[in-house]
């Protein structure tokens, strides 16, 4: 009988809890950041009144990396806690609109997870109409934290809020929080949904010190005694500090974990640390591949590998879908139209993984659209969507 592959694996092993420096984990304490939580909770702390029933909606900007998802979560995670001591009915539902890009999506989700009411079939009116009975009769509060929201529209959000019109004039049952970069939010806004937002919090990039307080917080949870010392934990700051960004520290941390125990070494090395940074591109999340569609990792691939090209600097739209069909042909799917090849375009650009600007040609020529990419390596690129797509097709 073959050996198992995992019982070679060392038993040197330089971490104390992995989990810690992944995204989904939401730490207990959020070091640097307590003035937003306060903000944040003298906005709902009202959901909390029992003899008040109305709803509150919130924005919460910033740049990546920066803890807006991870307030969010443990804002509202703790809200629930509260309001369970306190004998009142609210649920919390957080939503990535980067895996539920449209308002049905995310109106049949809410349905099946929280009232076990199978969306299909319904118009996005009738789910809406539901929703809001189900809450009356239940005598339910809902936040609805929406992150990465402008996969949105700034209508489909108006949507959410406007459920609460369903109620008596007074009343509400379904609070928004909505997350995004700030770029993007400006965007979106318009006057009637900068009108319902009671509060915006604008998060700023952490300064070289918060930077040095978080990652060594992080680093406690993650490591045992002595695994990362003040030299090399200096540098993991110095390299931060350059994107303000606590993401990019934290991920090089997990990876630099990851490559000590690879050669069983019990501390992670300045080389490490080097060899981790080459592979972590803070603009770009790491699970984000992961979040898109088969035909959406076809078109990235195909763009990747026309820019992996020596010296070929952008490609087009055409160059791009003609590389798609044979690209969806290598993996055995059928081929989409261009119609949705652009589609597919448009949502690599909204989630930064593109970048498509139109220039003109020459002089009376008209003009021609560019598709780049941003920071990371189109070589880098192609290899974790291949890991993606081999993925999502065994499953």
């Amino acid at each position: 009988m073959a050996p198992n592959i995992f019982d070679k694996k060392s038993k040197e092993n330089v971490f104390r809890n992995r989990f810690t420096l992944m995204p989904e984990f939401v730490p207990d304490e959020l070091p640097c950041r307590e003035a937003e939580i306060e903000q944040l909770v003298e906005n709902l702390s009202i959901l909390l009144d029992p003899m008040s029933t109305v709803a509150v909606n919130l924005a919460i900007t910033g740049l990546p990396g920066i803890g807006k998802t991870t307030l969010a979560k443990k804002t509202i995670n703790d809200l629930e806690k509260a309001a369970n001591a306190n004998g009142i009915n609210l649920k919390v539902f957080y939503i990535n609109c980067h895996s539920f890009r449209t308002k049905t999506s995310i109106l049949r989700r809410i349905a099946m997870d929280k009232f076990h009411i199978q969306g299909r079939g319904f118009s996005d009116e009738e789910l809406i109409e539901m929703l809001a009975k189900r809450l009356e009769k239940e005598n339910l509060r809902m936040v609805l934290a929406l992150d990465e929201a402008s996969m949105l529209s700034g209508k489909d959000i108006l949507a959410f809020i406007h459920l609460n019109e369903l109620f008596p004039v007074g009343e509400g049952r379904l609070s928004t929080i909505i997350i995004c970069r700030r770029t993007e939010w400006t965007l979106m806004l318009s006057a009637p949904l900068s009108g319902r937002i009671q509060d915006q919090l604008n998060l700023e990039g952490y300064s070289r010190d918060q930077l040095a307080t978080i990652l060594e917080f992080r680093a406690r949870l993650a490591f045992f005694a002595d695994v990362i010392s003040q030299e090399v934990m200096e540098l993991i700051v110095e390299i931060s500090a350059k994107t303000r960004n606590a993401r990019h520290g934290i991920e090089i941390m997990l990876r630099s974990g990851m490559k000590a125990n690879a050669q069983g070494s019990h501390i992670i090395t300045p080389e490490f640390i080097r060899a981790a940074k080459t592979e972590v591109y803070p603009e770009l999340r790491s699970d984000v591949f992961k979040d898109l569609q088969l035909k959406e990792l076809l078109a990235t691939l195909s763009i990747g590998r026309i820019l992996s090209q020596s010296e070929v600097v952008s490609t087009t739209v055409n160059q791009s879908y003609e590389r798609f069909r044979l690209v969806s042909e290598e993996y055995g799917q059928k081929p989409q139209s261009k119609a949705t090849f652009r589609l597919c375009i448009e949502t690599l650009e909204k989630l930064g993984i593109i970048s498509h600007s139109v220039s003109s040609i020459d002089e009376g020529r008209g003009r021609r659209a560019k598709i780049l990419l941003y920071d990371i390596p189109a070589q880098i690129l192609i290899e974790r969507v291949e890991n993606v797509i081999k993925s999502k097709l065994n499953e």
